[in-house]
């Protein structure tokens, strides 16, 4: 099973849910766009005590995947989105950039939910579940999308964008 992985990053230094690293772009320039907003980016906590009013969904291997209700951060939240790459291996990121107004309530949110685990979703998809180790407002990104041609795909499907 390939495991997916987030990292946060703060205007004042990176803070991981699952772990740090440090990054460098994919393409130079970067291919940096806003997402489309049919794109149906939202993290939403997992649900660990089976309440009723609970929303499932499926993990990568076609699991059940229950998630509370509402959504704290979703597509109209994120100002940009980039294709960056880790320098530990060298794996492709979608590095999401959040607006101005939307960060500090991402901060309170996800201070809120320290040692909970989240899950990061486009669509029905879910892409990434991990655990919130420090809170973060401005920035994250999300890993474990395959290889470079996999991410890109991610990125066109999120952006409408060719990088």
């Amino acid at each position: 099973m390939r495991r997916m992985f987030l990292a946060v990053m703060l205007l004042a230094g990176t803070v991981g849910l699952a772990g740090c690293q440090q990054i460098h772009q994919v393409f130079d320039p970067p291919s940096s766009a806003a997402p489309l907003p049919q794109a149906r980016i939202q993290m939403r906590e997992v649900d660990e005590h089976g309440s009723a009013a609970a929303t499932l969904l499926k993990d990568e291997n076609g699991r059940p995947l229950a998630v509370l209700e509402p959504a704290f951060i979703t597509t109209a939240d994120i100002a940009s989105v980039a294709l960056d790459r880790n320098t530990q291996g060298g794996e492709p990121l979608l590095s999401l950039t959040m607006t101005d107004a939307a960060a500090p309530r991402i901060q309170a949110a996800t201070e809120a939910r320290i040692g909970r685990r989240v899950a990061f979703s486009v669509g029905d998809k879910v892409l990434s579940v991990a655990t919130i180790q420090g809170p973060f407002g401005k920035g994250m990104q999300v890993s474990g999308l395959g290889d470079a041609t996999q991410a890109q795909r991610m990125y066109t499907e999120i952006t409408g964008k060719t990088p």
